[in-house]
């Protein structure tokens, strides 16, 4: 069993303990010793993925941040010119400001998932109202919804339904689907609040024509936009920011495509 194990951790040999003793103790020790092979072979291949998430972070990051920089810069350099016009000048920082403001958004919405993976994020779990945290949500969003000449469907139990969750967690959650449906949708929006027994959902659909399946599939991915003409309002990290606070809250985030259509769906577990 040592000389095994020495081949393992040499790296000779991938395979694990082979165990044919007549001592029922030492068999359980092999058997305890291939769990721990185990463990190390899963914990390594975490540790690969992370490394391999961490480095298309940051080149993602330095794309992100450097486009709109250099936009920035370059207003900037036109409105400085001594032949541009008063009022060029004015068009000319007037674009350069927004584009600081998406550089900023970009910057707070990645700080925010940063905190919220980290291991002192703090949460409170209280028993809450979902049933009218939903309608305040939806009643804040009546205005964006005028605005972008969108329609919602909305189909809200009248039964009070109570979950034990973080109260503005849940708040940034909803805002965060309904923000990406507003921004993606080429059509008219359908809300969902349902309940059974054991589990509460949210929903929120919307068309997605130019989505495939593998878009879906990155869908929660940081800085992932599926629909690129439409970058600049959107930092690709709405739906990160709204995965990682849902597994926060042991819930959880999905989404799945159906003819022409996308579902996000939010599920926690039903409080009675």
């Amino acid at each position: 069993m040592a000389t095994q194990v020495r081949m393992y951790t040499s790296r000779k040999t991938d395979k694990k303990i082979d165990m044919s003793l007549f001592d029922h103790d030492l068999e359980q020790l092999g058997s305890e010793l291939n769990k721990l092979i185990d463990l190390y072979v899963e914990e390594k291949q975490k540790r690969i993925r992370f490394e391999k998430e961490q480095k298309r972070t940051i080149a993602n990051m330095s794309h992100d941040f450097r486009t709109p920089l250099t936009s920035i810069i370059g207003y900037i350099q036109m409105a400085s010119k001594d032949d541009v016009s008063e009022q060029e000048r004015k068009e000319l920082l007037e674009t350069a400001r927004r584009r600081a403001k998406t550089l900023e958004k970009l910057l707070n919405d990645f700080f925010e998932l940063s905190l919220i993976e980290s291991s002192d994020y703090p949460f409170r779990s209280e028993k809450l109202n979902v049933t009218k945290v939903t309608v305040d949500v939806l009643m804040s969003f009546y205005d964006l919804f005028q605005e972008k000449g969108k329609e919602a469907t909305i189909d809200i139990t009248d039964e009070e339904i109570f979950i034990i969750a973080d109260e503005s967690a849940v708040i940034r959650v909803m805002e965060n689907l309904l923000t990406n449906a507003l921004i993606h949708s080429d059509g008219n929006i359908i809300i969902v609040l349902e309940a059974d027994e054991n589990i509460v959902r949210f929903v929120v659909t919307n068309d997605a024509y130019s989505l495939t399946e593998q878009d879906v599939e990155r869908l929660f991915d940081r800085f992932f936009i599926g629909d690129a003409s439409r970058s600049r309002e959107s930092t690709g990290l709405g739906l990160s920011i709204a995965k990682s606070l849902m597994e926060k809250m042991n819930g959880n985030l999905s989404a799945q495509l159906q003819s022409g259509q996308l579902s996000v769906r939010c599920e926690w577990r039903r409080c009675l």
